[in-house]
């Protein structure tokens, strides 16, 4: 049950993201507008939630968080949120040192920097970081070259973060000019790139710590759920209100008891990701040593809804429901992006198994 603080928030949200919805139609146009996202940074609080209220931040946890991320991923918001809140900023809090975030803070909180963490799976990088041993400064003189993909949000963002491989030396913020390529994806909500270092120079923000990785990768779930849980409830509600009007043989499509088995059907898939949605919730504020499997559980069941709510209602729609103008082909797209760009369902399913002694 959400308290009237977090309800409120939901409602702030929900009509925000309505009054802000962005244009999808456009590839060579930004997917936002960078006004819009400081207006959701300074009038919602969207950057500061995660923050500590000694640092200006609202502390708000991931209740609050996740209430935002449903109505963002109800209406596809573009805004990044995931990119720049929730991976950069929880990469900031947890590895940088207090210098480094006392001077990347303020840009972030108020909307005027746009953050990416480039990812950390070893299959879509391959980044060095090398230093100048004549270096004083043991935050300067490095180095960073090699490629990383499917770094979200990468063509926008001021501000780019990277973790080389190998023993894993710390949290870099590159300085230099990188090349950004744009990386088709078939999400045409969001924008990916490839980038490219080549002896690039970078500032070391931090030491690495194996926990922080998995803090961030649970963070992530959390976002994705959220984004998944929104999604599949504005599917389910995109199709009974058309199956309520829709008149076909004389009746209206709502009125045929196969139908309304459908959309019970997706309405409990939809149930079934909020309730593993709340749960990784409650995990992440109250009980972090169950995050993993929490965060295994929300990433297997809310995935599956959201792809399973999105593809009936494609199908339910009919013929209208393949066209390019309606949202249909959009909610399809991004719960496909979401089930395989940012994590593998498989392995979080092999989580669960484990944690259960199977």
């Amino acid at each position: 049950m959400e308290t009237s603080e977090i309800a409120d928030v939901r409602s702030v949200a929900a009509d925000f993201f309505d009054r802000h919805r962005v244009v999808l139609d456009d590839d060579d146009a930004p997917r936002y507008d960078r006004a819009v996202w400081t207006r959701a940074c300074t009038d919602l609080g969207v950057s500061a939630i995660l923050e500590p209220e000694e640092d200006g931040g609202l502390e708000g946890g991931a209740a609050m968080l996740s209430a935002v991320l449903v109505e963002a991923g109800r209406t596809l918001s573009s805004l990044p949120v995931m990119s720049s809140v929730v991976r950069a900023q929880t990469a900031i809090r947890m590895l940088a040192t207090p210098p480094a975030r006392i001077e990347l803070l303020p840009g972030l909180l108020s909307g005027e920097v746009i953050a990416t963490l480039a990812p950390w799976d070893d299959s879509v990088r391959s980044v060095r970081a090398v230093r100048d041993d004549g270096q004083q400064d043991p935050n300067g003189g490095w180095t960073v070259t090699g490629t990383v993909s499917r770094v979200l949000d990468g063509l926008a963002a001021d501000l780019l973060l990277v973790v080389p491989v190998g023993d894993e030396v710390g949290l870099f913020a590159v300085d230099g000019d990188v090349d950004r390529v744009t990386q088709e994806t078939i999400d045409v909500t969001r924008q990916f790139a490839r980038v490219t270092f080549d002896s690039t120079p970078a500032r070391l923000l931090g030491t690495a710590a194996p926990a922080a990785r998995a803090a961030i990768d649970h963070w992530t779930a959390l976002a994705l759920a959220a984004d998944e849980v929104g999604g599949a409830q504005a599917c389910l509600d995109l199709t009974v209100e058309y199956l309520k009007t829709r008149v076909q043989f004389g009746r209206v499509l709502g009125s045929f008891q196969a139908l309304k088995h459908q959309c019970a059907e997706l309405a409990l898939r939809v149930d079934e990701a909020r309730s593993a949605l709340a749960h990784l919730v409650w995990a992440l504020d109250e009980s972090p040593a169950d995050a993993a499997e929490a965060a295994a559980i929300a990433t297997v069941t809310a995935s599956t809804a959201y792809v399973t709510c999105a593809e009936e209602t494609v199908h339910l729609h009919g013929g209208i429901g393949f066209t390019w103008d309606h949202d249909a082909h959009r909610h399809v797209r991004r719960a496909l992006t979401d089930r395989s760009a940012f994590h593998s369902v498989r392995a979080a399913r092999d989580v669960v198994l484990a944690a259960r002694g199977l």
